[in-house]
């Protein structure tokens, strides 16, 4: 088969239980099993490091290629407290569609500030510990992003610590000002034309200040990405699906440039963070939240159009059944139309269920 023809297998495992005599045994046979239906990659963490090597070892008598998965900006794995490097937001958070079983399973995703992650060096040298716990071939980079709409309007506008403030210099105070003028206006739009027009002179005049928020991404993870690769290792990311990634300012172009390779995060189904049927959700309740005359069908047309991407009529429909598996082919387009590094490889990531 040619290599344009071939499917790229990866998988991940979260493993939070030590290894015994069974369960090595049982998971030797499934990855063996996986390895001979195609598997390349196995993606892995676990809640106590310590187990990483015996997996990692499993890994290699199978023949499937061990990376280490790493939060870099939520649930990060460090051993010191992080309060003091979480974002600070300037209004209220608002309504959330974080589900409560993801906390439930141990997942908070609270952000932290990756310009005060940076300045850090404890950050950097805990994921050099991790990496050096077992044999890894690479390292799945992920949550390296601001906070996305299923966090809340008051977290997914941030960040507005004295970091950010001192580095961003006059662009964060006026994105400040821009933020509350831009939600009094809201409430006052009668009509979606209104809105949408509202939405898009609000993106026109903070261009700036997301642009600080991009570069803020790209330098944490450029960081990590360069440590990772002198020690030989293969570095991947995952990222939101392309109509949001500038949302959570992840830039495409620049970050293939320090990647092996980039996992886009198409999930037409997934009914969780990054999924997009809770992201475009979210976007369109923070929308009915703030402009109190749209419906539904209102909102999710005004996203629609924002995003290019096609949308059921109600919040219902989404909730149930997600959004058209036709937006996929939609976003492998606009990844085929941006101007990536030609050789970071990019494995799109979808749901293998309807």
């Amino acid at each position: 088969m040619s290599e344009a023809g071939k499917i790229n297998i990866l998988s991940q495992l979260f493993f939070n239980e030590e290894l015994s005599r069974d369960n090595s045994g049982s998971l030797t046979e499934k990855l063996s099993k996986a390895k001979t239906a195609g598997l390349e990659k196995l993606i892995i963490w676990s809640v106590r490091p310590e187990y990483l090597s015996s997996l990692v070892s499993i890994c290699r008598e199978v023949g499937v290629s061990p990376h280490l998965w790493y939060p870099m900006l939520a649930d990060t794995p460090v051993d010191f407290d992080t309060d003091a490097f979480k974002i600070v937001r300037t209004i209220d958070s608002g309504r959330s569609e974080i589900l409560e079983s993801q906390k439930a399973g141990g997942e908070e995703f609270e952000f932290l500030c990756p310009n005060k992650v940076r300045q850090e060096e404890a950050f950097l040298s805990r994921f050099e510990e991790i990496l050096g716990l077992a044999d890894f071939d690479g390292v799945f980079l992920d949550r390296i992003r601001f906070p996305s709409p299923a966090n809340g309007i008051g977290e997914m506008l941030t960040c507005f610590c004295d970091t950010c403030k001192e580095r961003s210099r006059a662009t964060g105070s006026a994105f400040e000002k821009a933020i509350r003028g831009f939600l009094r206006k809201l409430g006052s739009k009668r009509g979606m034309d209104e809105v949408l027009e509202t939405l898009k002179e609000f993106y026109r005049i903070t261009g700036e200040f997301l642009e600080f928020r991009k570069s803020s991404v790209l330098q944490l993870l450029t960081s990590y990405s360069d440590r990772a690769k002198n020690l030989g290792l293969e570095v991947g990311v995952d990222l939101f699906s392309p109509s949001l990634r500038n949302i959570v300012s992840q830039d495409y172009e620049r970050i293939s440039r320090h990647v092996d390779w980039k996992k886009p995060m198409i999930y037409c189904k997934t009914m969780g963070p990054a999924g997009l049927p809770m992201e475009l959700l979210s976007m369109a309740q923070i929308l009915m939240d703030h402009a109190l005359r749209l419906s539904e069908r209102e909102a999710l047309e005004i996203i629609g159009e924002l995003t290019g991407l096609l949308l059921p009529e109600s919040f219902e429909e989404i909730r149930m059944r997600g959004i058209d598996q036709k937006n996929y082919e939609l976003e492998l387009n606009k990844i085929d139309q941006m101007n990536l590094n030609p050789v970071t490889r990019i494995f799109p990531g979808f749901e293998a269920v309807n």
